[in-house]
């Protein structure tokens, strides 16, 4: 079978959610299928050399920067007449109309229609715009079972067209060979209002958080101007943009990774932590329930008291961290992305069936 795979996401935000999964969802088709998958990058993409000698080709595809969905079928249009592919996966940014091939597009959670994310309401609009548009798709792989059920709650769509299929670890994300004294909290993600930053900014601004480590915000919402003062205290340490050896070091050091959010499709950043020997503390909210397990502590968005609580026992009781830690790498140790593309490699094979029974 010759799939095409839109890795555009992987090169334009490496740093974001998109972009991170793409990259590896990537990495591990080439691997499980090498000479089979076609890559579609824009023009420049330092693609890897161990990319270009897997994939049956490399093609250019650029991504307008304005109006993706009214410019990018023409893209798509000319490009496949040239490459012919049985099968296109689009990771990110939405499906095009009039795509001549079996689509499979990838759902990650329906977090703008449920939230003021993101803030500005023409990003919001122009997100919600590239959800709609999924249901273009032959087949949707839904990042998890509660994606999957939120996109069937949200779209009429057949339901044995939407297949839940987990995300993976990346294999640099591992403990440290020796277990090093906590540095810092830490939350990694984004600033939009469904990520709830404000849950751990009340936190810190309570007296007992005094006896905590700082805070180190890792990923956009680092920029988040709610910040400042606490940067200027030496409470919060932002870092922007860390590539994935950076973030390693942040999970070992940490305390416990903190996940707020209201909303997450899946949780990446928690199976990353595991991995890395980094306890969890998570919102009972989303998907993270479900991906977390009980290797994580699962607590209510609404009482940052909790949250509190929660940390100073942990800082208290060393016991405790590396029973989290240790039932954490076990956790992990269940998401890979081998598995991850296996099963991506089946909801290829099924979608191009059932478009051939339909045709």
């Amino acid at each position: 079978m010759r799939i095409g795979f839109d890795a555009r996401a992987a090169f334009l935000d490496p740093h974001r959610g998109f972009g991170r999964v793409t990259r590896s969802l990537a990495d591990a088709l080439l691997r499980l299928l090498p000479g089979e998958v076609i890559l579609f990058a824009h023009e420049g993409s330092p693609v890897p050399d161990t990319w270009r000698e897997r994939a049956a080709e490399v093609v250019p595809l650029t991504r307008p920067r304005r109006a993706a969905l009214i410019f990018d079928p023409l893209a798509w249009s000319l490009t496949l007449r040239r490459h012919r592919v049985e099968m296109l996966h689009l990771p990110a940014w939405g499906v095009p109309r009039g795509l001549p091939v079996p689509v499979v597009a990838t759902f990650y959670d329906a977090t703008p229609f449920l939230f003021r994310s993101p803030p500005e309401p023409w990003r919001r609009a122009r997100a919600r715009m590239a959800i709609r548009s999924l249901t273009r798709a032959t087949a949707i792989h839904a990042i998890s079972d509660y994606a999957r059920r939120q996109f069937l709650e949200s779209f009429p769509f057949p339901e044995e067209r939407v297949v839940a299929v987990p995300l993976g670890v990346e294999a640099c994300f591992t403990p440290a060979s020796r277990l090093e004294p906590p540095r810092h909290l830490l939350f990694v993600g984004g600033g939009d209002p469904h990520k709830n930053l404000e849950l751990l900014l009340t936190i810190l601004k309570m007296p007992e958080a005094q006896e905590l480590p700082p805070l180190v915000v890792a990923g956009p919402a680092a920029n988040d101007i709610r910040l400042v003062d606490l940067v200027i205290e030496g409470r919060v340490r932002p870092v922007p943009s860390p590539e994935d050896a950076e973030l390693v070091a942040l999970y070992r050091r940490s305390l416990a990774l903190l996940i707020p959010s209201r909303n997450e499709g899946f949780g990446l950043p928690a199976l990353e932590a595991m991995a890395c020997g980094c306890p969890v503390i998570a919102a009972r909210a989303g998907a993270l329930p479900e991906i977390c397990g009980d290797a994580a502590l699962l607590l209510a968005v609404e009482r940052p008291r909790e949250w509190l609580d929660a940390l100073l026992a942990l800082q208290r009781n060393p016991a405790r961290r590396s029973a989290m830690l240790q039932a954490g790498l076990a956790r992990a140790g269940t998401f890979t992305w081998e598995r991850t593309a296996r099963e991506i490699a089946a909801v290829y094979r099924a979608a191009t069936l059932a478009e051939s029974s339909r045709s």
